[in-house]
């Protein structure tokens, strides 16, 4: 469950820079002025919209918000492509050669990508409004259904027994015990509703010990239902998930469905506990006929609540969906002759996990603009020295079509934001001292400048520049340009200790 990218935002980056490379292309054979006049907003648009694609991909962002941005970029590029591939086959002769001679094909494409990245954007932030609503609707009819139903019937029940101690009836045991019920059942009902409407610091994510919860909810139900059986496997020590103070509840409304549902005198529940590095399952299976498709599609897929006709059906499964939901977890169904099994899968909570308060895997938004601009800093940083000693910043232009400085400067700008980022995401992977400290930060940051050196200065970038006519040898490892990369690795680390410390919390 826990994850160190998105695929779908490295397709929106890898479509940006394979668009820059068609304009470089084009624009080779054009003078140098002509290249820096109209191939600078394409190049920039493009090289931006890879950034952005990379910060979508190692981001906070949910699965299917980073998808629904890279299905319309896709489309954006399509959809322009196929109208001018359209034009060029039925214009003249000459449009589809200055086509090909200027650029206009990959720049209108860029154009097309980038309004096709920005309607995703606004589709994904729509459909995420949506959702939002679906859950606040949904809260409120559960609201209006505990009220209704459970509260209603306690005091009815209250009401009823109160007579009997009154009268002083020989029942009048029976009625003290079936009031406490009651008022221990409202207590009950007015947690949930406080939870559902006004969630305070208690219903927040946090690590949560599972097999506790688990014990927790077998040791109520075993109270609520002595003609059950509730069986458990053999619970592990020392397991902690992202979830909150109502996890118990949740896996005991799943208890409390079993052992109500299964159609036998004495039923039997079981509940497992299963792990991955990165996850905790806690399965619950009954001796039952199965759920109806309208409670597994309201577990699984969290669908309207108003829609279902009856008002007290699977209204506990409907709080377990919602209550998961807050834990940002998982639930799946499975329904066979055996009966049903309902499984909940949270995030596992391990050594070299974020802090608590982090309620999204993968690099916050706040964190990723902060980390960016310290990227662009060490960039200018590093560009400065390596312009002062060796004048090499308008060779990297030459990389992207021209020997200018200023292309130059632009995509070492570039590079360097694209290299932060991913410096961004590895920082997610390592210890939490690693993250924190300065030490650690500065020693991942001169480490991940050297690993560029190496690599990206070292191998990549000489064999490119073979390929667009400047002889290189290959590897150049340059003692100044290790000097160079590990004084941007250094001024990173300090930027994004910087920005940890007073202005991102």
């Amino acid at each position: 469950m826990r994850r160190t990218f998105t695929p779908s935002g490295l397709v929106i980056a890898l479509l940006g820079f394979v668009l820059t490379r068609y304009t470089i292309t084009f624009a080779h054979a054009e003078a140098s002025t002509a290249f820096v006049v109209g191939g600078i907003v394409p190049l920039v648009l493009g090289l931006s919209l890879s950034v952005c694609g990379v910060a979508l991909a190692i981001g906070s962002f949910e699965t299917w918000y980073v998808r629904t941005i890279a299905q319309w970029t896709v489309l954006g590029a399509g959809v322009i492509g196929l109208l001018i591939v359209a034009t060029v086959y039925g214009g003249p002769s000459s449009f589809a050669e200055d086509v090909r001679t200027i650029g206009i094909f990959s720049n209108v494409l860029i154009g097309g990508s980038v309004g096709g990245a920005l309607t995703g954007v606004y589709a994904a932030q729509n459909k995420a409004a949506q959702r939002k609503l679906l859950n606040r609707q949904n809260r409120l009819v559960i609201l209006n259904r505990l009220l209704h139903d459970r509260v209603m019937n306690a005091v009815t029940v209250i009401k009823g027994s109160a007579p009997l101690l009154r009268d002083g009836a020989d029942t009048g045991l029976e009625s003290v015990d079936a009031i406490l019920e009651k008022a221990e059942s409202i207590e009950a009902v007015m947690g949930s509703v406080h939870d559902l409407t006004e969630p305070g610091a208690g219903a927040e994510r946090q690590p949560v010990d599972v097999p506790e919860a688990v014990e927790t909810a077998l040791q109520q139900a075993r109270e609520r239902h002595p003609d059950a059986t509730f069986v458990a496997q053999s619970l592990p020590s020392d397991l902690l998930a992202y979830a909150n103070h109502r996890l118990a509840d949740v896996v005991g409304q799943l208890l409390k469905n079993g052992a109500e549902h299964a159609g036998v005198e004495a039923p039997r529940v079981a509940v497992a506990l299963d792990t991955t590095p990165d996850t905790a399952t806690i399965s619950v299976s009954d001796e039952g006929p199965g759920l109806p498709d309208k409670n597994r599609e309201a577990l699984e897929n969290g669908t309207t609540i108003s829609e279902r006709g009856d008002p007290t059906a699977g209204l506990g499964l409907y709080l377990v969906r919602l209550f998961v939901h807050t834990f940002r977890g998982s639930v799946h169904t499975e329904v066979t002759d055996a009966g049903t099994t309902v499984s909940i899968t949270l995030e596992r909570v391990s050594e070299s996990a974020a802090p608590a308060d982090s309620s999204l895997v993968g690099v916050a938004p706040a964190r990723l603009g902060a980390t960016a601009l310290s990227g662009l800093i060490a960039g200018v940083v590093m560009g400065a020295y390596m312009h002062v000693t060796t004048g090499v910043v308008p060779v990297i232009g030459a990389l992207y079509g021209t020997k200018s400085l200023l292309v130059g400067v632009l995509t070492h700008e570039f590079h360097s934001l694209v290299f932060a980022l991913i410096y961004a995401g590895l920082l997610t992977l390592l210890p939490r001292w690693w993250q924190t400290t300065w030490i650690g930060t500065a020693g991942v940051g001169t480490a991940w400048g050297a690993v560029l050196w190496l690599v990206a200065g070292g191998l990549v970038m000489p064999i490119w520049l073979n390929l667009v006519g400047i002889a290189t040898p290959v590897p150049n490892l340059n003692p100044n340009s290790l000097l160079a990369h590990l004084l941007w690795g250094t001024v990173l680390a300090v930027g994004v200790q910087v920005s940890r410390r007073w202005f991102v919390s």
